[in-house]
């Protein structure tokens, strides 16, 4: 769009291209300070790895049509999947029970099975896929149920009267009375299985029969689907799955999946399970990839299930090592035979905390809150502002001041180097909060940066919601197919808390990612250290408008300034016509 009139009227007004040095002409009612913001294309140089733009699970058609690179099957219901009957385990997320997916058992699989169809889906639009292996070593019976009632792993029938989990969910399930929710009360349930659990005064059942819903699976069970899936769709080298996940949220699994699992997952066993799993996915397909150890949070980046959060006896008796650090240094230490690893993603979860992640409040005190948290993700110095700052500053660990990218890529240098990176489950609020969108898209610069490997947002946003924007910003700005690719540069912004800033190379295209993080236009100053081409566009989405070209111009010097980017913002300049021989990237 290089003729500003057409822009929508209030844009006309506030954004007016002129040349040397690039502006767009000052708001009214914006800010009177610009940010300084700098761009050194030559400076911290580093490939973007496009699987950094992945989602979970979405709708196919609308997956294509945003064309995210990455489809993630996972969750809590892949920890229990029988691929040959196609049924999963909802697990704590819906009264345990097992739910059928196709319904004609006379193939194996069935045939329109759930996984097949979501990787065909994906690959119909060019995407690959990341899939859960199970590695809990239960599964969803055979014989279960098509239809209500499902096998469920608190009867109560058999186990006795049960209680709401939670305020606003039932007792039971509401089509099927018998399916319990697995907490009791001993006055409503006398049972000796009815024990008390935490310090907030509940009570669950134990010693419930595990094979009331699941069966006993070993590693060959898992290297059975992987062959089907390689006879489906070719192995991991010849465009078939490239990637696995050792299951999902192993320290969760005494809660999240306590009707097989009640014991707390500790360091050993899941080393031992990484290691049996992730040597039968290589030893199936030796190209594949495999992600591990898949952690749910904060607590589990320092200690096991069976440790009170960061610590406990189970560090205390593997050197008092950090969990993660121990596992990569077991993955470096015990190759498999031929000297393959087990694992080579180093595969982590994270959530901001303080009302921030999967929340709807958009107030101006929760959209700053959301957005300071993403330093959690790189700044050394960041006290977090939730209970995490209750774990103190008191040792090395500096558990306050998560720093969580560069802290876990310490820990791959110091204890295996060369595994890769990556973060399959964040969210930093639901669709529709537009703080939440502007985060999402800082968290693509902050990925690209730091030198994660792959990320997938859990799960994909609802289409034509504020939060698709941010992915739409990356992968089709124009609308016409550009993307932001080649390698991260450096770009530095003077007040972070203001406007976010992260630049991008690829050929003869510059780009600056710019978030305005304030509830008023804001002005920006940038300076880069060379001339950056001959030519400038700037795209951008905020409240009430989807990605968008606000106004064009021509570049001379090195010097560019904005001038009234919209209030909770976030924009990309583009600027062209550099030469490119000796610039670093692709496109």
């Amino acid at each position: 769009m290089k003729n500003v009139s057409r822009l929508r009227p209030a844009l006309a007004a506030a954004l007016v291209a002129v040349a040397a040095p690039i502006a767009v002409a000052h708001a009214a009612g914006s800010a009177t300070t610009a940010t300084a913001v700098s761009v050194d294309t030559g400076a911290d140089v580093r490939p973007v790895n496009p699987l950094i733009f992945g989602i979970a699970y979405g709708d196919g058609a609308r997956n294509a049509t945003i064309g995210y690179p990455l489809r993630r099957w996972g969750g809590n219901s892949a920890t229990r999947y029988n691929w040959k009957v196609d049924v999963h385990s909802t697990a704590s997320d819906w009264y345990f029970e097992n739910i059928p997916g196709a319904s004609d058992r006379s193939h194996v699989p069935p045939q329109g099975n759930d996984a097949d169809a979501f990787i065909t889906e994906a690959r119909s639009y060019g995407a690959d896929v990341l899939i859960t292996i199970p590695t809990i070593g239960w599964t969803p019976r055979a014989d279960s149920p098509l239809q209500h009632p499902y096998f469920a792993g608190f009867s109560v029938a058999k186990y006795g009267v049960q209680e709401p989990p939670n305020p606003w969910t039932a007792a039971t399930d509401p089509w099927d009375s018998d399916a319990g929710s697995g907490e009791c009360l001993p006055a409503h349930n006398p049972s000796p299985n009815c024990v008390a659990y935490g310090n907030q005064g509940g009570h669950h059942l134990v010693n419930n029969d595990p094979h009331d819903t699941s069966s006993e699976v070993a590693p060959a069970f898992w290297k059975e689907w992987i062959a089907h899936l390689q006879a489906t769709f070719g192995n991991a080298a010849g465009g078939g799955v490239r990637y696995y996940s050792l299951d999902n949220e192993v320290m969760l699994w005494n809660s999240t999946h306590r009707d097989v699992h009640p014991a707390p997952t500790t360091y050993d066993e899941t080393w031992a399970k990484a290691f049996a799993y992730g040597g039968a996915i290589k030893q199936q397909d030796p190209a594949a990839k495999v992600n591990g150890p898949v952690t749910w949070g904060y607590c589990d980046l320092f200690g096991s299930a069976a440790d009170n959060c960061a610590e406990g006896d189970d560090r205390a008796a593997h050197g008092g090592l950090p969990f993660v650090a121990w596992y990569l240094q077991q993955v470096c230490t015990h190759p498999l035979a031929g000297g393959a690893h087990a694992v080579d993603y180093l595969d982590l979860h994270y959530y901001p905390q303080g009302n921030v992640a999967l929340n709807d409040d958009d107030s101006p005190t929760t959209a700053a809150r959301r957005l300071r948290s993403l330093k959690e993700l790189y700044d050394p110095d960041w006290v977090s502002e939730s209970w995490i700052a209750d774990l103190g500053d008191n040792d090395v660990n500096h558990y306050s001041k998560p720093n969580l990218i560069p802290r876990v890529r310490g820990w791959i240098d110091q204890y295996c180097p060369g595994t890769k990176l990556a973060i399959t489950e964040y969210n930093w609020g639901n669709d529709g909060t537009t703080s939440g969108a502007v985060a999402q898209a800082e968290l693509f610069g902050i990925f690209a940066r730091e030198g994660v490997d792959m990320a997938t947002r859990w799960v994909a946003p609802d289409a034509d919601t504020v939060a698709e924007r941010a992915f739409t910003l990356f992968l089709n700005y124009d609308g016409a197919g550009a993307k932001v690719q080649g390698s991260s540069v450096r770009a530095q912004s003077a007040n972070v808390d203001q406007i976010g800033a992260y630049a991008f190379n690829a050929g003869a295209r510059t780009m600056v990612l710019l978030t305005n993080k304030t509830t008023t236009a804001q002005d920006v100053n940038l300076a880069f250290a060379s001339a950056p081409g001959t030519s400038w566009k700037l795209y951008g989405f905020d409240a009430t408008h989807a990605v968008h070209p606000l106004a064009t111009g021509t570049v001379s010097g090195t010097s560019v300034s904005v001038t009234g980017l919209p209030a909770m913002s976030a924009n990309l300049l583009v600027v062209t016509g550099a030469d490119s021989i000796f610039r670093n990237g692709f496109d």
